[in-house]
C-alpha cells in the first residue's frame, strides 16, 4: 500500500466518522478520539549514525530542499524534528518550557555546535514545519546529532531519541570504514528500533565495481551483529544524498534515479504503510464496525419494545435490571485489578529503573570527578572546588534530561500494555451484556472483535515540574585553610558527597513526578473505560424506554418511529458496507506489496 493509497483510505474513513458523529442514534462512540488518532498518526523516522556520515544531507534530499544546515565539521548538536506544515516555520523548544519561533536563517544559531556550543542555550529540540509531500501523511523526520565526535552531549541527545522511533535510518558512508564505535552504537539502536534501514551514503564517489565491494564489506561487518537470516539480515541501500537533492531541485528524474534514493524510499514507504498505516486503518474500521453493530442492536431493541406485549416486555425488563446490577457490581473488581497493576508498574519498573540509574550514574560521574580533579589540581583550592561543582551540576543535568525522556517512553509503553489488557476486559463485559440482552429480547447480535485503540502514549501526563538541578555546597573556611595537598583531597571528597546528594534529590523529584503522572493517567483511563460500560447499559435501557414512551402516544406515533428507525438503520448499513470496503482495500493493497 503506497502512501497515496493510504491517504485515500484514511480520507474515506474520516468521512465515515463524520457521518457517524452527525447521527443521534450512535451512542458511546469514541468517534472524536478515533478521528484525532487517525489525523495525528505519525511515523517517526529517526536518522542516526556516526558523525559526518551525511544524516542532515539525507534529510534535505528526502525533503527536496536545503532546510537543515550542513558543513565539513561535526555540526548538528540538537535534535531537529521535521513535520508537515503549509509554510516553513521553525520553533525552538527550551528545557525550561519556553517556546520561540525564529526565522529559518537563524536555525544554525540553535542546532549547530558552532552556534550553540554544548547547548549553552538550553534547547530541548527544534521543530520545523515544511510543505513537503513526503511529510504530508504523518511522516516525521528526526535529525539527531552524530555519535562518536568529541562532543559527548551530542551522543547523549542521539540516544534520547532512540525510543521514539518507528524505524531508524542508520547512516553509513563509502568514504569511511565502519568502526567499533559505530557497531557499539548500532547495538543500542537495535534495542529500541524494530526496523533499521542501512543507508550507504556518497555512493556517487565510487564506480559500480568499487561500490559493490563496499556494500559487500559493510554487509559482512553487520551480519554478525544483526543476524543473517530472514528479516534480520541487514539490507544496505546505497544512495547519493547530493545527487538526490540535485535531482529534486532541478526536477530531473534522470539525476534522481542516478542517486538511487527512489529505490530506498519505495521500500521505506511500503514498510510504513504495512506496519503502521495498514494496522491503524484496520483497527479504526473494526472499532467503528463494533459501534455500528451495537447501534443497530439498540435500534432493533427499540423496535421490539414498540411491538412486544407490555406484560412480556416488563418481565424481560426486570430480568435485564437484575443483570445490569451484576455488571455494575463488577466495576469494583475492575478498580481493584487496575490499582494493583498500577502499583506493580511503579514498583517493578519505575523503582527498579531509579535504583539502576542511580548506581550507574554515581559510578560513572565519580570516575569523571577523579579525572577532572587530576586535570585541575594545580588550581587554587576555591577555584578547584567551584570547577568541580559546576561539572557535577552540568553532567547531572544532562544525564537527567536524557534519562527522564527515555523513562517517560518506557513507562508510557508499560502503562499502555496494562490499558490494552483492561480494554479487552471491558469489551468482553460489554459483549457479554449485549449477548445476554440479545438472547433475552430475541434479537440477533454478533460482537465485532477489535484491537484496543486506547493509546496511553498520547494521554500519559507529561509535564515535568520545573525544578532546577543544584544544591548549595558548603566548603568550610577550615578546609580552604588546610595545606593544599590535604585540603584538595577533602574538597574532592565533599564534591563526591555533593554529587550523591544532587542525584538523590533529582531522583526523588523525578520519581514523585512520574508516580503522580501514572496515577493521573490511571484515573483518566478508569473514567473512560467505565464510561464505555455505563454507556452500553444506558443505551439498552434508553432504547427500551423510547419504545415504551412511543407506544403510549398511539399507533400513529409508533408508525412514524418505525419509519425513522428504518431510515437510520439504512444509513448505518451504508456506512458498514463502506467500512468493509475500506478493510478490503487495505488487505488488497497490502498483499500487492507484501
Amino acid at each position: 500500500m503506497a502512501i497515496s493509497e493510504y491517504s485515500q483510505l484514511k480520507s474515506e474513513l474520516l468521512c465515515c466518522i463524520d457521518e457517524m458523529l452527525a447521527m443521534d442514534s450512535v451512542r458511546g462512540c469514541p468517534c472524536e478520539e478515533l478521528r484525532e488518532k487517525i489525523e495525528t498518526n505519525a511515523f517517526n523516522l529517526v536518522v542516526v549514525g556516526q558523525f559526518k556520515r551525511g544524516k542532515t544531507s539525507v534529510i534535505n534530499a528526502l525533503l527536496g530542499a536545503d532546510i537543515l544546515p550542513v558543513a565539513v565539521v561535526p555540526l548538528t548538536s540538537i535534535a531537529t524534528v521535521m513535520t508537515y506544515g503549509e509554510a516553513l516555520r521553525v520553533k525552538v523548544y527550551f528545557n525550561d518550557g519556553r517556546v520561540a519561533e525564529i526565522p529559518s536563517e537563524s536555525l544554525p544559531e540553535y542546532v549547530t555546535e558552532k552556534g550553540n556550543p554544548k547547548n549553552v542555550k538550553d534547547v530541548n529540540e527544534v521543530v520545523i514545519t515544511y510543505p513537503s509531500p513526503y511529510l504530508k501523511n504523518g511522516v516525521h523526520l528526526i535529525d539527531t546529532p552524530g555519535v562518536g565526535s568529541i562532543y559527548q552531549h551530542n551522543t547523549d541527545v542521539a540516544y534520547r531519541y532512540l525510543p521514539k522511533s518507528d524505524a531508524a535510518l542508520f547512516l553509513l558512508s563509502v568514504d569511511q570504514p565502519m568502526g567499533k564505535a559505530e557497531l557499539d552504537f548500532l547495538k543500542d539502536v537495535k534495542q529500541y528500533s524494530n526496523k533499521i534501514f542501512f543507508l550507504l551514503n556518497k555512493a556517487d564517489y565510487l564506480n559500480e565495481k568499487d561500490l559493490a565491494e563496499s556494500i559487500d564489506f559493510t554487509t559482512s561487518g553487520l551480519k554478525e551483529l544483526m543476524g543473517s537470516d530472514g528479516d534480520q539480515s541487514p539490507r544496505i541501500f546505497p544512495i547519493s544524498a547530493r545527487l538526490a537533492l540535485e535531482g529534486k531541485q532541478s526536477n530531473s528524474p534522470e539525476v534522481l534515479q542516478k542517486s538511487l534514493l527512489p529505490k530506498f524510499t519505495d521500500e521505506l514507504n511500503t514498510f510504513l504503510m504495512e506496519e503502521k498505516g495498514k494496522v491503524l486503518i484496520t483497527s479504526a474500521s473494526n472499532n467503528l464496525l463494533r459501534i455500528i453493530s451495537q447501534s443497530q442492536f439498540e435500534l432493533e431493541l427499540e423496535t421490539k419494545s414498540l411491538t412486544t406485549p407490555m406484560e412480556e416486555l416488563e418481565r424481560k425488563i426486570a430480568i435485564f435490571e437484575k443483570k445490569k446490577q451484576e455488571v455494575l457490581a463488577e466495576k469494583q473488581d475492575f478498580d481493584i485489578l487496575l490499582d494493583g497493576e498500577t502499583k506493580r508498574l511503579i514498583k517493578d519498573v519505575l523503582d527498579e529503573d531509579i535504583t539502576r540509574f542511580r548506581k550507574e550514574l554515581i559510578e560513572h560521574e565519580k570516575v569523571h570527578l577523579e579525572e577532572k580533579f587530576r586535570e585541575l589540581k594545580a588550581l587554587p583550592s576555591r577555584k578547584l572546588r567551584d570547577e568541580l561543582e559546576a561539572m557535577v551540576v552540568d553532567h547531572v543535568k544532562q544525564a537527567f534530561n536524557i534519562w527522564r525522556a527515555m523513562e517517560d517512553d518506557r513507562l508510557a509503553k508499560a502503562f499502555e500494555a496494562i490499558c490494552t489488557r483492561f480494554v479487552v476486559k471491558i469489551n468482553s463485559a460489554v459483549d457479554e451484556l449485549l449477548k445476554f440482552s440479545s438472547d433475552l429480547f430475541e434479537i440477533p447480535f454478533e460482537a465485532v472483535k477489535t484491537e484496543a485503540l486506547w493509546s496511553a502514549k498520547s494521554r500519559f501526563y507529561y509535564k515535568f515540574k520545573d525544578q532546577p538541578v543544584g544544591l548549595a555546597i558548603m566548603a568550610s573556611s577550615l578546609t580552604l585553610a588546610l595545606p593544599k595537598f590535604i585540603g584538595d583531597r577533602l574538597i574532592l571528597k565533599k564534591v563526591q558527597d555533593y554529587l550523591t546528594q544532587v542525584i538523590d534529590l533529582q531522583l526523588g523529584r523525578s520519581g514523585s513526578d512520574f508516580e503522580e503522572r501514572v496515577q493521573k493517567s490511571k484515573l483518566d483511563f478508569r473514567w473512560e473505560m467505565l464510561q464505555r460500560l455505563e454507556a452500553t447499559i444506558e443505551g439498552i435501557s434508553a432504547a427500551i424506554q423510547k419504545g415504551m414512551s412511543r407506544r403510549s402516544k398511539g399507533e400513529e406515533e409508533v408508525g412514524q418511529r418505525k419509519e425513522a428507525i428504518s431510515f437510520t438503520s439504512k444509513k448505518l448499513d451504508n456506512i458498514n458496507r463502506r467500512l468493509m470496503d475500506i478493510k478490503a482495500g487495505v488487505d488488497d493493497k497490502g498483499s500487492v506489496n507484501a
